[in-house]
């Protein structure tokens, strides 16, 4: 199975509104969790409600993820919608497999974990997998971006 869509969570739509989601300035990270996690609750808001994260492996992955860079608004599918769209990201086994993933999660990054607000997931595959030591997983974004917005 092929990567799915990414679903925005509830709660994001009603923090991008009254800004508490700046989406032209905010920083986000990207983290990987497994199948047991209950990253699809779609009424979750801020990251610490995510539960059964991928575990950090020294030198290939850490706890809360990477942070996200070049991020970009543009036109999407058509000249009324504008999409969000990040650089894509590549998680490398390195001296140690990162095992158990199953998703990842786009959250707002933040000083305190109240603040730390879940924008969006995506499961990467239908079973949780292993990613080898000197294997690459790559997270490339669809050329419609993470959402757009019409």
């Amino acid at each position: 199975m092929a990567a799915q869509a990414w679903k925005v969570y509830n709660e994001a739509k009603k923090f991008i509104g009254n800004g508490s989601i700046n989406l032209g300035s905010g920083n986000f990270r990207i983290a990987l969790v497994q199948s047991a996690s209950n990253f699809a609750t779609l009424t979750l808001s801020i990251w610490n409600e995510i539960t059964n994260e991928v575990a950090s492996v020294t030198n290939s992955y850490s706890t809360s993820g990477r942070a996200l860079s070049g991020r970009a608004w543009t036109v999407g599918s058509s000249a009324k919608a504008y999409m969000l769209d990040f650089s894509d990201v590549v998680f490398t086994g390195s001296g140690a497999a990162i095992v158990n993933i199953k998703a990842a999660v786009i959250y707002l990054s933040a000083a305190t974990s109240a603040t730390r607000k879940l924008l969006c997931h995506a499961s990467l595959t239908s079973s949780q997998f292993t990613l080898a030591s000197g294997n690459t997983l790559t997270i490339q974004f669809a050329t419609t971006g993470v959402f757009q917005m019409v």
